[in-house]
């Protein structure tokens, strides 16, 4: 992808959302792994964590730290440092993950407006459908399957919600208390995106402590 491994910072109001790329290389290790999961049964319901997170989708795969130790693990802390380092201006020396999970999403499904626990978190894709399907009654803004990220109240000169259409390889970074919601899409395939929660330094993140 164009732009690979650069950082850019998304700041339509208050908290600022980051967004950056995921190498092809982790792409392919998180998919594999994925596909390998889906194909065993047994192991197949030991990581569906579907139950405890907000997605009204097919199936939300934990991934277990065997499998993100090493590249993995160090892409999600040095981002997740470049983050909140640009906005803050302040040195991470800690990187917590909290939990990391690949959500499977299908025609029709979605993603209810919630948000996160620990500092930060994230959503990034794996795989997407060909066509997320067409609007309705002609409208030019077609927004099926994109993520939408809340914050606030719509004010003059002031948004509170932006929308944006994912692409493969594409990650979002935000703190974890924004709301964000994903819309369902219309048609054949997948729609695999990756979330994680982490936390940082914790002076860093009270900001309310001096």
């Amino acid at each position: 992808m164009k732009n690979e491994g650069e950082l850019n910072i998304i700041r339509p109001f208050g908290p600022g959302i980051g967004s950056t790329t995921i190498p092809k290389i982790l792409i392919d290790k998180i998919n594999n792994f994925v596909d390998e999961v889906i194909k065993d049964e047994k192991k197949s319901k030991e990581l569906d964590h579907g139950q405890k997170l907000a997605g009204q989708v097919t199936q939300e795969i934990f991934l277990p730290n065997e499998m993100l130790q090493g590249d993995i693990l160090n892409f999600l802390d040095t981002i997740s440092k470049a983050y909140v380092e640009n906005l803050t201006g302040k040195k991470v020396t800690k990187f917590n993950l909290i939990k990391c999970w690949v959500v499977r999403q299908f025609e029709g499904e979605y993603n209810p407006t919630h948000w996160h626990r620990g500092h930060i978190s994230a959503a990034g894709y794996l795989k997407l459908p060909d066509s997320f399907g067409s609007s309705k009654q002609g409208k030019t803004e077609n927004v099926n399957g994109k993520i939408n990220f809340v914050h606030g109240s719509k004010q003059f000169l002031s948004m509170s919600i932006i929308t944006e259409k994912p692409e493969v390889g594409k990650i979002f970074l935000f703190p974890h208390y924004m709301m964000h919601s994903v819309n369902p899409f219309y048609g054949e395939g997948e729609r695999r995106s990756i979330s994680f929660n982490a936390r940082v330094d914790e002076e860093i993140y009270e900001v309310y402590s001096k």
